[in-house]
């Protein structure tokens, strides 16, 4: 997962590849919204992530470590729609006044090749720059949602003094043998609890920093 303050400007992503099928919900997940983790109770995952419901919420069990946090390899892809998912990880760190949360999948394929996927069949217009495909927002505690970024203002910056939303495509860390790249939902900064309610409620009884 890298540190997400964006090197503008930015290039539109085009291209075209298979579609989603109706396996999964791809739709809540690529959100980032507070339906997005919970796909790992649904199918195809959720015989393949070992989880259970507590207070009412998700809480992942098992993996192995990663860097940041958890992992779950997957025996055999999944594929859905083309996209061949191979496993999926969960963080939750502190890192320089900053809380990081990412959860997302690994997979075969390339940034490019899912990128290009994900714009055909959920018309999902995202950014580019240093081979990461992107989605930026900030959290707006005045309006209470999650803005498009689209300033330079916290370029080259880790962001501390609000919270930033990231869907991200980006290349799979160097140790996984068999993935490419990683579909990544994203919050780092200073992550209010309505920040967090509207992406990640199961965190929400569980304080960082």
């Amino acid at each position: 997962m890298k540190i997400f303050a964006w090197l503008l400007p930015f290039a539109p992503l085009l291209g075209t590849a298979n579609t989603f099928a109706a396996t999964a919900p791809p739709s809540d997940y690529i959100s980032c919204g507070a339906q997005s983790f919970s796909v790992v109770a649904q199918a195809p995952f959720k015989s393949l992530i070992s989880n259970k419901l507590e207070n009412g919420h998700i809480k992942l069990q098992g993996g192995s470590k990663s860097d940041m946090g958890q992992r779950w390899i997957f025996d055999k892809p999944v594929v859905v729609d083309g996209i061949s998912l191979t496993g999926f990880f969960a963080e939750d760190a502190d890192l320089m006044g900053a809380r990081i949360i990412s959860w997302g999948f690994y997979s075969q394929q390339s940034p490019e090749q899912v990128a290009a996927s994900l714009k055909k069949s959920h018309s999902l217009d995202l950014l580019i720059s240093n081979s990461v495909f992107a989605r930026p927002e900030i959290w707006s505690e005045q309006q209470l949602a999650w803005l498009p970024e689209i300033s330079g203002e916290a370029a080259g910056k880790l962001v501390t003094d609000t919270s930033e939303r990231v869907f991200m495509v980006e290349p799979a860390p160097g140790d996984l043998k068999g993935s490419k790249s990683m579909l990544t939902c994203s919050i780092q900064g200073k992550i209010s609890e309505a920040a967090l309610k509207s992406s990640r409620p199961d965190l929400l009884s569980i304080p960082k920093g």
